[in-house]
């Protein structure tokens, strides 16, 4: 999978990694807009990037 062409969505709030539109796993709708849930590949966790 090529990461030439993601977008940044923000970073992770507990290490300096970047979080990229390829890491995303979840979108869903909400009230205020779309949101996402992205997984971190230097700490191996879930995130909501900001």
């Amino acid at each position: 999978m090529s990461t030439t062409n993601s977008l940044s969505l923000g970073t992770y709030p507990f290490c300096p990694a970047e979080i990229t539109t390829t890491n995303v796993f979840l979108e869903y709708e909400t009230a205020t807009g779309p949101a996402v849930y992205a997984e971190c590949l230097e700490c191996r966790d879930d995130v909501n990037p900001q």
